[in-house]
């Protein structure tokens, strides 16, 4: 999922690193440079020789993957026989890489996964990450906005790249466009225009700026856009159905990987950060206290009620209906062609690696 930096200030950076190597109750050893070494077992020290595959970001590589670095580090992928290739994203669309068979899994989101299939592409969504969409509305706590309604007759900056899930928002709750003056903000680095006071709300990622704004002292109220209606899975794994049928044992193993990952995260996510920063600091920039802002305020994106009852990543049936309601909704706007079928969602690789 994109998120935007700021020039208030960047991302990415966190933990006092340990002075002495440490091992933890996570089977690895923090050493006095904060990197993360596995312990070897038995599986990942095999002699054989590990299935390669791909998987292909939706975003760069900051904490918003935090998990599958751990899968990777700590032999959760090696021990289920695979060797994972991360590939970082960008600004490119996922889809057509795992249509083309260049990455075996990727992360995307429901509406563009939605978007391809409509256009022809055979994908399947196996797993959400993040049951709760991130999106929100940020406003100043002074003069904080608390629900749609109270958006009309104020000005709201929308990065170019939002501004049809922004149009879909407002329809969705009675908002006529012309209620609202949307400043179409650009490709711009972040909400500085909120800071400056050149707009009253900012449309972003509940990861991302309420946490950017907070550590350069500007005190923020949000609220997420899918507690008024927008219900669309966000960091969804996305995979071919040919996939499906021919590769499944890579995608159960490479499935068993992430759950590792992700549940080593949800519970250390001090951990994941470490790990992040590491690998990635140095290349792209990060701010460290950022990057622990967003890998703590994703916990309540990925860990909802119901996967705590199914398992990481699973789809209840209701959400899968809110899913489509929500698309098919933006479809009659006009604003996109969606597949909006059921089985747009296929569980069958998720639920064989939850199998005990």
């Amino acid at each position: 999922m994109k998120t935007t930096a700021t020039p208030i200030a960047q991302r990415l950076r966190r933990l006092s690193r340990p002075k002495a190597v440490l091992l933890t109750a996570a089977g690895l050893i923090v050493s006095a440079t904060g990197l993360l070494t596995p312990l070897m077992s038995p599986a990942a020290s095999a002699s054989t020789t590990p299935t390669p595959i791909s998987y292909q970001l939706g975003w760069v590589t900051n904490t918003e993957f935090a998990g599958t670095y751990l899968a990777q580090t700590l032999g959760y992928f090696s021990s289920g026989g695979l060797n994972v290739a991360i590939l970082p994203g960008g600004s490119n669309p996922v889809e057509p890489v795992i249509a083309s068979g260049k990455a075996l899994v990727g992360d995307s989101n429901a509406d563009t996964v939605a978007a391809a299939v409509a256009a022809g592409a055979p994908l399947r969504i196996i797993g959400a990450r993040y049951q709760i969409n991130p999106f929100c509305i940020i406003s100043s706590a002074k003069s904080p906005i608390k629900n749609p309604k109270e958006l009309i007759g104020k000005t709201v900056g929308v990065n170019t790249y939002n501004l049809t899930v922004w149009n879909v928002f407002l329809a969705l709750n009675g908002i006529k466009a012309s209620q609202v003056k949307t400043v179409d903000e650009g490709y711009s680095l972040g909400p500085t225009p909120l800071v400056n006071g050149q707009v009253q709300a900012w449309m972003g990622f509940s990861t991302n700026e309420p946490g950017v704004l907070t550590l350069a002292g500007f005190k923020n109220y949000s609220f997420l856009m899918s507690s008024f209606g927008y219900h669309v899975y966000a960091d969804v794994y996305v995979t071919t159905v040919n996939a499906i049928k021919n590769d499944k044992p890579q995608l159960v193993a490479f499935m068993k990987g992430e759950l590792k990952g992700w549940a080593l995260d949800l519970k250390n996510p001090t951990l994941g950060t470490a790990l992040t920063v590491s690998r990635y600091e140095k290349s792209l920039g990060f701010s460290t206290k950022q990057q622990s802002l967003e890998n703590l305020a994703q916990i309540k994106l990925i860990e909802t009620p119901y996967t705590k009852a199914h398992g990481l990543f699973a789809m209840s049936s209701a959400d899968i209906t809110a899913n489509l309601k929500t698309l098919a909704f933006a479809q009659k706007q006009g604003v996109a062609t969606y597949y909006t079928q059921r089985n747009l969602f296929d569980d069958s690789i998720l639920k064989a690696a939850l199998a005990k």
